[in-house]
């Protein structure tokens, strides 16, 4: 189990046993990573995870220690045993795109002024402009939408989202390995993110729905995967070709790309077999 994982779980205990109430301070980084026996360094990573989720907020302290602290906001009472249960089920990938595709787009539609985190969005998108490995570019995408969601104003649906964390993740990296260049397909993703705030910020919030809603299903028309089929997990997404018949070496996207593919399997450059090993 991940070292996050293990976290929220002792966290929902001490919750349902009254060890803990919100708001309280929780050990130090050091004596947290010492109950757990993982690194400091490991159990940092940890507690900037749990504080994307929305679950702690972290300080600084002495002797340049971090400070967690469990959120007041009533929606985080239920953010470690909804995310608890999220990591250990077995969800299809076709609901996981949905509840995406509902979320984000009801928040967009809703989204007001003050509730939209501009300097986070922003923020977020520079460092996805950074020369990145996988597993960073995947983290922050999912905190990007994290963020789009919080626009709506709703705790609640952010605290839900926030739960999906890392389902999307798992599936937004699995898909990697079914785009023909990993290179074309994150200058896409970071180009429609940029479309999808600039459109917030103009108020356009329909426009905005609509592009999130796009780039999100384009994911599986670039990758060749099928959300649909009963088979797809998000560990591992069913290709197209696997569901079809009979299909062309090489197929036409709705926006005029194409995939090639090669048993199979889209071929792959090697930029993006470093990329792996970078991330690995």
């Amino acid at each position: 189990m991940a070292t996050h994982r293990e976290v929220l779980q002792w966290l929902e205990n001490e919750l349902f046993d009254a060890n803990l109430v919100l708001g309280q301070r929780l050990p130090t980084d050091k004596d947290l990573a010492a109950i757990f026996r993982v690194s400091r360094n490991s159990m940092r990573e940890t507690l900037k995870i749990l504080e994307a989720q929305g679950i702690v907020k972290l300080f600084e302290g002495p002797h340049r220690s971090i400070l967690p602290i469990l959120v007041r906001e009533p929606a985080a009472s239920a953010g470690p045993a909804l995310q608890l249960h999220i990591a250990t089920s077995q969800h299809p990938l076709r609901d996981i795109v949905q509840t995406r595709v509902m979320l984000e787009t009801s928040a967009l539609e809703n989204a007001e002024k003050h509730s939209i985190p501009r300097e986070e969005l922003h923020a977020i998108m520079a460092q996805m402009d950074e020369d990145l490995g996988l597993k960073q570019f995947h983290h922050l995408y999912v905190s990007f939408h994290i963020a789009l969601v919080k626009a709506g104003g709703n705790a609640v649906n952010a605290a839900l989202f926030t739960a999906l964390r890392d389902s999307i993740y798992e599936y937004t990296l699995a898909l990697v390995g079914h785009v023909p260049l990993w290179s074309t397909t994150s200058s896409r993703i970071r180009a429609e993110h940029r479309a999808i705030v600039g459109a917030l910020e103009a108020g356009d919030h329909n426009l905005a729905a609509r592009l999130v809603a796009e780039h999100i299903t384009y994911q599986y028309e670039e990758a060749g995967v099928d959300p649909d089929d009963s088979r797809a997990s998000v560990a591992e997404p069913c290709s197209l070709d696997r569901v079809a018949s009979s299909r062309d070496k090489r197929t036409a996207t709705p926006r005029g790309r194409s995939v090639t593919e090669q048993d199979g399997r889209p071929e792959q450059d090697e930029e993006l077999d470093a990329d792996r090993r970078a991330s690995a």
